[in-house]
């Protein structure tokens, strides 16, 4: 049986190569060339007689097959690591992918991910900020923290944070050539947005009654740090959350409007097996328990 499987070494570059879609960081990981990457790919291929990767100039993508084989891959790989940790927990450390935005990061994990760090010197955590790519897909890491209605397919969701969209932008909105005082005002402004089919501008605009409004005109900021940025510098408005209370406090921003959007938050997602692993069953747990925290801060 043993002797039909592909060679470890290949399956070890494919799902390092995989995880990055990248020959070049893969060969950075393994510490190899990226001729010995693109050798034991094709090697791999070769066994196989399938294509794993769709090849171009300057960048690969997998094919449905490589899909396939990647989500096992990386998957037997993790477990392999968390089984050599648990028998020799001197030899290796365990390993924590999370996705999560920079915005997340920026304005709530890192302040308190230090405590998590300090507690458990044996994990070493990967923070990957590809969870608002379009193709982002929660199979590739081990957990994920993303921002939505909790409503997506395939994945569990918990709910970390439930915080409503509104509407912010500077001080200096308020007054000027064409003050901010009045909804029928937003006509003369700039609306900060992210990118199509990622945005509730509209959504909020139809709420507000200003359905006319168009949006295509608007400035188009995917980082979402840069666009609260340009916020606070007065080049427009911008649909935040809760976790720019600091900037209104501070009074960097204001909410000239109360018309919110409900539903939405930071939600902790994962496939249903992710939970196998103890590793994401103890950041899971800390996870809920600073979010609880913060969540009722006067419990």
């Amino acid at each position: 049986m043993f002797n039909k499987l592909p060679p470890l070494k290949s399956l070890r570059a494919f799902e390092a190569a995989a995880r990055h879609t990248s020959f070049t960081e893969a060969a950075k990981e393994l510490s190899l060339t990226q001729g010995a990457i693109s050798y034991q790919i094709r090697r791999l291929e070769s066994k196989l007689n399938l294509a794993l990767f769709h090849r171009s100039v300057r960048k690969v993508a997998l094919t449905e097959a490589g899909q396939n084989l990647f989500h096992t891959t990386h998957r037997l790989f993790r477990e392999l690591e968390d089984e050599i940790h648990r028998i020799a927990p001197g030899k290796d450390q365990l390993v924590l992918t999370i996705s999560v935005s920079t915005y997340f990061v920026t304005r709530w994990l890192s302040k308190r991910l230090g405590n998590f760090i300090n507690n458990n010197p044996g994990i070493t955590l990967r923070l990957q900020h590809s969870v608002n790519d379009p193709d982002f897909a929660v199979e590739d890491v081990d957990i994920a923290i993303r921002w939505g209605t909790g409503n997506w397919p395939g994945v569990e969701s918990e709910c970390l944070i439930p915080s409503p969209m509104f509407v912010v932008c500077s001080p200096q909105l308020l007054t000027g050539k064409n003050p901010l005082k009045h909804l029928k005002d937003l006509r003369h402004q700039a609306l900060l947005q992210d990118q199509a089919g990622n945005d509730s501008w509209s959504e909020w605009l139809r709420k507000a009654g200003l359905e006319d409004i168009e949006l295509d005109t608007g400035a188009v900021i995917i980082d979402p740090n840069v666009r609260v940025q340009s916020a606070i510098d007065g080049h427009g408005l911008v649909l935040v959350n809760r976790l720019i209370d600091e900037d209104i406090t501070a009074g960097r921003l204001v909410k000239p409007f109360d018309i919110e959007l409900d539903g939405f938050g930071f939600h902790l997602t994962h496939t249903p097996t992710a939970m196998q692993r103890h590793v994401v069953q103890l950041f899971r747990h800390w996870l809920l328990e600073e979010a609880g925290r913060y969540n009722n801060p006067f419990e």
